[in-house]
């Protein structure tokens, strides 16, 4: 009998399910096409003006510049995440059950952690980011592998240490997992801990070169959009006075772009490189995100676009909120879940781009008010206009988001800052640099 799609001998994330209908494959095959389009045009264009065939990856080159100090970076915080946590929870969990003084022992055990947190996975990450010359990309290989690891560190610690407590308080034997399950936890594409996760009964290395080179794909492709849609529009906003006009049509010729990066973003990450990394590690449950593209509301895209980040907060941040506001409180507790998750983004977007445009975080606090007030005034419409109407300000939103920091990146280089401060690298000076050009049209 054949293994079923999804199970777990065989499993399947919602993509790879999508792609075997026909018609659905078909969108698939557009956007490879567009590929080969701009492949084409650029080949086309390298031969007109230079008679020859170039096609050059100065992008990529560019985004990922000093990679491999990233990478050097990146093994520091490993080896951090790997040996100390699992060392100090060892050491407090042995102590427990021979000293006498398990509250002096545990204050000193959450201070080493907290002082190790603070340097290796909190100072040395930001210092490195900001005093060399990284290329964005390889700027969030950094910072977002920070996170990444403290996100574990938190699970693994909630999960292991409330049970030796109780261990220790019914005379229980306090028996840390194996090393080799925290490991495979570290690496496995989830943020919560679990001793056993589903696991498949083979390795498809076929399926992993696949989606590895559909990663390398979707980089490629991308750095062609900036290329050809992104570079050429904003590159050049300087050289004319930036009426209200210009400012307005850049917005909106950013949505083609911006669209196209998100959906590359959202297939090279969630479905290719997540998948990759499962089949290697024969991680079965691969609900990385659900039908987002379906959804009628902001509060329900957010569910479904990365349910990996949704479930670390739903968890550890919304439920234990609820603990300590109690349950009378829920909407200060979503409010405030959703106002951590925008800090972390509007953190992570500064030190990667060098500078401070608030976007994220004032849009998370529209999406709560939206998730509050939404079942009040469409009363559960899930029509297919309530879907268009999603899309419309979802495409808006990124559009305008895309067309301010691609304009206030490029303030950066025509207008650089006389002191390079720290203030200076993570404040926004779009509006100042701009600001004797902006004119409104009579």
């Amino acid at each position: 009998m054949p293994l079923r799609r999804g199970s777990a001998s065989c499993p399947w994330s919602l993509s790879d399910e999508l792609l075997e209908v026909e018609h659905f494959r078909t969108i698939y095959n557009i956007f490879v096409a567009v590929l080969c389009i701009f492949v084409l045009r650029a080949v086309v264009v390298d031969f007109i003006d230079n008679e020859c065939i170039v096609l050059d990856f100065e992008v990529l080159i560019f985004a990922f510049g000093r990679l491999h100090m990233a990478l050097l970076a990146w093994l520091v915080m490993f080896l951090y995440t790997l040996l100390v946590p699992y060392k100090v929870l060892q050491i407090w969990a042995r102590s427990l059950e021979t000293l006498q003084l398990p509250t002096a022992v545990t204050v000193i055990a959450a201070a080493v952690l907290l002082i190790g947190h603070a340097t290796v996975l909190g100072f040395y990450p930001v210092y490195t980011v900001i005093s060399q010359p990284f290329g964005p990309a390889s700027c969030f290989v950094i910072i977002l592998e920070q996170l990444r690891f403290l996100m574990k560190i938190h699970s693994f610690l909630r999960e292991i240490a409330p049970p030796i407590l109780r261990a220790r308080s019914n005379d229980g034997k306090m028996g840390l997992p194996p090393f080799s399950t925290y490991l495979y936890f570290l690496f496995c594409p989830t943020l919560i801990y679990r001793e056993n996760y589903p696991r498949t009964p083979h390795v498809r290395w076929r399926y992993v070169i696949e989606n590895f080179a559909k990663f390398l794909g979707c980089l490629f492709y991308g750095s062609l959009l900036f290329k050809c849609l992104s570079i050429p529009i904003f590159s050049n906003m300087n050289k004319q006075p930036l009426t209200l006009r210009r400012l307005v049509l850049s917005v909106f010729n950013a949505t083609l772009p911006a669209l196209y990066l998100v959906l590359l973003m959202f297939f090279c990450f969630f479905h290719c490189w997540l998948n990759a990394f499962a089949e290697m590690l024969r991680f079965a449950d691969r609900g990385f995100y659900k039908d987002w593209w379906n959804a009628t509301s902001f509060p329900t895209f957010f569910r479904t676009w990365n349910v990996v980040v949704h479930d670390w907060l739903y968890y550890y941040i919304y439920q234990d909120l609820l603990w300590v506001f109690k349950a009378k409180a829920q909407s200060v507790a979503l409010l405030s879940t959703f106002i951590i998750s925008g800090v972390v983004h509007e953190y992570a977007f500064t030190l990667c781009f060098g500078f401070f445009y608030p976007f994220t975080l004032p849009f998370s606090i529209v999406v709560v008010l939206e998730g509050m007030f939404y079942s009040t005034f469409t009363h559960g419409n899930k029509r297919p206009n309530s879907n268009i109407l999603f899309w419309t300000y979802l495409l808006l939103g990124l559009a305008l988001q895309f067309c301010l920091q691609s304009l206030e990146w490029y303030s950066q280089i025509h207008c650089p800052v006389q002191k390079s401060t720290f203030w200076m690298k993570v404040t926004t000076h779009f509006w100042s640099c701009y600001s004797s050009a902006i004119t409104t049209p009579s």
